[in-house]
């Protein structure tokens, strides 16, 4: 069962996100009411160590104690992976990777949770469904897309002129809201840097006080736009590090730098160690958006080195071994034209 509220619990916006779990659990959906009563939807903490979320709607509960001017529906994601500053513990799935979708039935106990908070919602007729996140690595702040229409991009435009459009990895929160409603994923850099915290405080502000998304003049004449069509994981079985020590494959320090830059062949990605070199083993395996494996475009061997094999833009390079190994190292994008859509 989901545990629903109509109120903050007492005391609640005193806790940073660590201490939520004394107030809170896992999927807790709270409902606020404002003078518009269509909701806007915020979803927080599916990522434990990812604060920025919580931190930046704190800020605007404050500021609004006296009325909200529109209606909000918190979701709480992993409070009890936010009590220790994790992305999610030993024993969970990634929470935004469990929503539904076309493409699969998921079947364990996360993933029918949230298959019953997205059909709540979608009674709820939300105006529009903000997933807030942070990166690992050094990006800039951009929002992500699922869909490319004009409110979609209106909303993503809201807080950045920056924006991703992708249709993978399945079973993403703003992928299973997009069907009824503008979903926008937003990306407020490093989890506890006060700019990011601030970009998304303004961006709630601007956002509750939108009546038709079809109206915001969104796209800028100067604003990036990109699509991602490709992911770049590490194998499992692939010992890696960024740290000099007796590991299979080395990362090339500071890699998250090339984020977001479009980078030409050669760029070293990381060393193999002596055993693998000889094995010309690639570490790597890339996929496109249709699940093919397309490594060997992007990549190759280079004498004990792994190197981009063509000209293409990462995004999402993260320092963290953790996030590489839940997720991924990074993905490649190509900029698009937006004219069609707008």
């Amino acid at each position: 069962m989901i545990r629903q509220l109509d109120s903050l619990p007492e005391g609640l916006l005193k806790l940073n996100a660590d201490q939520l779990y004394k107030k809170i659990d896992n999927h807790t959906l709270v409902h606020l009411e404002g003078k518009i009563k269509r909701p806007v939807f915020i979803s927080i903490l599916q990522h434990g160590d990812e604060h920025t979320g919580w931190d930046a709607l704190r800020d605007y509960l404050n500021n609004h104690k006296q009325g909200l001017h529109r209606s909000i529906s918190i979701l709480f994601g992993n409070v009890q992976a936010a009590r220790h500053n994790v992305r999610s513990l030993d024993n969970q799935p990634d929470f935004n990777r469990s929503w539904p979708n076309t493409f699969f039935k998921q079947e364990y106990p996360v993933a029918k949770t949230m298959q019953e908070i997205t059909e709540i919602m979608k009674e709820l007729n939300p105006f529009a469904s903000v997933d807030i996140h942070n990166n690992s690595g050094r990006n800039p702040h951009y929002s992500g897309i699922n869909v490319l229409n004009k409110d979609f991009i209106n909303l993503a435009s809201l807080f950045s002129d920056t924006m991703i459009y992708f249709t993978s990895p399945y079973g993403i929160q703003s992928g299973a809201f997009a069907p009824f409603c503008p979903s926008v994923t937003v990306e407020c850099g490093l989890s506890g840097a006060s700019d990011g915290t601030e970009q998304t405080h303004t961006f709630l502000e601007l956002l509750m006080e939108q009546t038709n998304l079809s109206d915001v003049p969104g796209i800028l004449e100067h604003q990036k736009v990109y699509k991602i069509i490709a992911t770049v994981k590490v194998k499992p079985e692939i010992d890696i590090s960024y740290k000099q020590h007796d590991h299979a494959f080395m990362l090339t320090k500071d890699l998250d730098v090339l984020n977001f830059h479009e980078i030409n062949s050669g760029e070293v990605f990381g060393q193999l160690c002596s055993k693998l070199e000889e094995q010309e083993c690639m570490p790597f395996i890339v996929t496109d958006e249709n699940g093919n494996d397309v490594t060997d475009t992007y990549f190759e061997v280079r004498l004990n080195k792994i190197v981009s094999k063509t000209k293409f833009i990462p995004s999402m390079i993260t320092q963290k071994i953790s996030a590489i190994r839940q997720d991924c190292l990074c993905y490649i994008m190509q900029r698009i034209n937006l004219d069609k859509y707008i």
